[in-house]
């Protein structure tokens, strides 16, 4: 026995070493780096998609900056072809009646100028071989400009022969219809002293009931004006705008008017002529407006946003330099990486920690047995020397084998349990994304809603004593015409100036249109402030059609039969429907998703079919409301009332229908038919929860196809009361 008891000491202390050694190569240390590993590659996923929708968001904002800016110019444009053909009128007007006095032709083209907000310059010139306005003029040409200061000057007799020779005299005769000129520097002789401007100019041909041509009308837009209208920063105080021509020609370029002043062509500015013709391309293959990435001559990258105005296909752009898009984008990024990484890397070696901890002391009486079976073979000496847990319980394989089975159970309750937590995280998570985004377009529309109404309050209360004061002065003249035996030549002839008859006429219809038009704009201020009640929080008893109105409202554009688009006819079938106890903001959220689907599967099928099958059978959205008996009420409700009321909303429309195999899956989060970029997936089960979960109600979707869909929303009038102990 003494010369066995030696070795004994060793074989008992070699698993402690080992222990000890290993921890750097233990089953924990593993565990944690893998974890780490696995978390920093999602996370560099999930930076990358952040980053990608943050830069979209951002280039979408500088978009609709542009968009607005875009719809003002129009507007101005459109100020301009208007003011410029209600003049054509006037002109045809007095040839028809003879007139063929040079004076009343200046004096009609200083009032117009006068009255015009943009234009700088107005005349007309009549062909010098077919002089039908004025015959004892050859070179005739009736012209007045506005100078800096605001004052007109206007003048008649013989022009200059080679202003028939210009390109606003001979373009539009050839054209035969109205067109926008290119920019140009000329001597304006009429002001004194002459000045040189550079102006572009809306030219228009008119003519005669039997199509002679009478002569051409043009308003000159001086390009200064052009660039002041343009000096706003293009996003978030910063950038600008640019405005060029069809053709490549500065129109407004107000980080250096002058450049736009010299008749500067935009590719030759800087390395432009490469963003030129990309923009060409796009424009060529039917993308109207968009967002590009350039670097200029000097190395700095920006954004630029452009639209076609659709006036005079002129391309309006926005230029912001790159580091105000992405500057935010990176520092939120950075934050959240860091912060991300710090508190999952804590989080997770805590978690490890308390894992290995317990699984050691779970397993250590095993590791004991078996240390004590490992002394009887040679087989087990060599398993007890592996320098890691795994070693350890190589020993103990059989032994556990039993214990296997049992965490086998236990892992698939467990990984259930995570399956059903990740769910409704991505259920949280579709939520908030939702929430955040309807309360964003609830400020904007409430926004927008102000700052219309007050205007519109303003023309709203002053048009009816417009129009009585203006029956005065009418009622006047009549009294005037009855009681005045003779009338002064002078009044006579204004009178014809005028065209007295057609003004008392026409007057009180305008001041008709004025009203009807005002009161329409007051309903889509409502309507626009009905829908914006996105934020809230309290339940409130509410007339369910209102919302339902001002859903179609904002929706309209997207039901109007215009170029490109089918039109969609809603038909209303409102029963007659209580107020009803709901989150009013969220409720419209639900209109506005569901009939936006509907609208969406319309387009999609009206895609496939021709234009005769579309005339044959129409798209129609019918909705429908009536009071029904809840379907949903418990055993508590069922005692406080016999029948306890709800209401119906059926949104049904004549599409395709939904397959059945998709049917089972409307409502779950992120699934989605439509293509990349059309939807997320997110509205029908954000639906689903509010009508379900928030008001006690049901939402069901009723389909077949080839012949369409219908959407049930059932909603309890009253909401249940919570116990406190509920």
């Amino acid at each position: 026995m003494q010369t066995t008891a030696p070795p004994n000491p060793p074989e008992s202390v070699s698993p402690r070493r080992s222990s000890s050694f290993s921890m750097l190569r233990s089953v924990g240390s593993r565990l944690f780096l893998s974890i780490v590993g696995g978390s920093l590659i999602g996370l560099l996923g999930t930076t990358y998609w952040s980053y990608r929708e943050l830069t979209r968001q951002s280039e979408n904002e500088l978009l609709s900056n542009l968009q607005v800016k875009a719809e003002s110019l129009e507007g101005s444009f459109n100020t301009v072809e208007y003011s410029t053909k209600t003049v054509a009128d006037a002109l045809q007007n007095l040839y028809v009646a003879g007139e063929q006095r040079e004076q009343v032709y200046v004096d009609l083209i200083r009032r117009s100028l006068k009255t015009s907000p943009v234009g700088t310059g107005l005349g007309f010139g009549q062909p010098p071989t077919s002089r039908l306005i004025l015959p004892n003029r050859q070179f005739a040409y009736p012209y007045a400009v506005r100078d800096k200061s605001g004052q007109i000057t206007s003048k008649g007799g013989e022009s200059d022969p080679v202003d028939y020779q210009k390109r606003y005299f001979t373009e539009p005769i050839a054209a035969g219809k109205p067109v926008w000129l290119e920019p140009e520097s000329y001597m304006e002789t009429t002001l004194n002293p002459p000045q040189q401007l550079v102006s572009t100019a809306y030219s228009l041909p008119f003519y005669t009931d039997k199509q002679q041509l009478l002569g051409v009308l043009s308003q000159d837009l001086e390009l200064g004006f052009l660039s002041q209208k343009l000096n706003v920063p293009a996003m978030r105080d910063a950038g600008y705008f640019v405005l060029v021509s069809a053709k490549g020609n500065l129109l407004a370029y107000p980080p250096n008017p002058q450049k736009a002043l010299n008749l500067t062509p935009f590719p030759q500015i800087s390395n432009y002529q490469g963003l030129w013709e990309k923009i060409q391309t796009n424009l060529a293959a039917g993308e109207k407006t968009g967002v590009l990435q350039w670097r200029d001559a000097e190395g700095k990258s920006a954004f630029w946003a452009y639209q076609q105005i659709s006036n005079n296909n002129w391309i309006l752009m926005a230029q912001v330099p790159e580091s105000v898009v992405l500057g935010p984008v990176w520092r939120f990024l950075a934050a959240g990486v860091l912060g991300a990484v710090i508190g999952a890397s804590i989080v997770q070696g805590v978690v490890v920690f308390l894992f290995v901890r317990r699984l050691n002391q779970r397993l250590q009486p095993i590791m004991d047995e078996c240390n004590r079976l490992a002394e009887m073979n040679t087989k087990s000496e060599e398993l007890m020397n592996r320098e890691d847990e795994l070693g350890r319980l190589t020993i103990s394989f059989y032994a556990l084998l039993g214990q296997v089975t049992v965490n086998e159970r236990r892992l698939r309750k467990e990984t259930a349990k995570s399956a059903q937590a990740l769910q409704a995280l991505q259920q949280t998570q579709a939520q908030l994304i939702q929430t955040e985004k309807m309360s964003s377009l609830g400020q904007l529309v409430a926004g927008v809603a102000h700052e219309i109404n007050n205007p519109i309050n303003f023309i709203y209360g002053n048009l009816p004593h417009a129009t009585e004061y203006a029956q005065d002065l009418m009622g006047l003249v009549d009294l005037y015409d009855d009681t005045s035996a003779s009338s002064d030549p002078k009044i006579t002839s204004y009178r014809k100036e005028i065209d007295l008859d057609f003004l008392m006429e026409d007057l009180p219809k305008m001041l008709e249109s004025m009203s009807i038009g005002a009161d329409r704009i007051r309903e889509i201020v409502l309507s626009l402030r009905n829908f914006s009640r996105l934020d809230e929080a309290e339940m409130k008893r509410v007339n369910v059609h209102e919302g339902i109105d001002s859903t179609l409202l904002i929706l309209q554009s997207r039901l109007k039969n215009i170029t490109g688009q089918t039109g969609i006819e809603v038909v209303k079938d409102y029963g007659e429907l209580p107020l009803v106890e709901c989150y009013v903001g969220q409720l419209n959220q639900v209109f506005m998703n569901i009939v936006s689907n509907a609208i969406d599967a319309l387009e999609q099928y009206n895609q496939q079919r021709s234009p005769a099958d579309i005339a044959a059978d129409p798209s129609v959205i019918t909705i429908h409301t009536e009071v029904i008996a809840s379907q949903n009420s418990d055993s508590r409700s069922s005692s406080l009332s016999a029948d306890p009321k709800a209401v119906l909303i059926s949104v049904r429309d004549n599409g395709a229908g939904i397959p059945a195999a998709n049917q089972s899956r409307l409502f779950d989060p992120f699934f989605t038919t439509k293509p990349i970029g059309k939807g997320t997936g997110l509205g029908l089960s954000i639906s689903y929860q509010i009508v379900v979960e928030k008001h006690r109600g049901t939402l069901k979707c009723i389909s077949e196809p080839g012949k369409g869909t219908e959407f049930r929303i059932e909603i309890p009038v009253l909401q249940e009361t919570k116990s406190p102990d509920a």
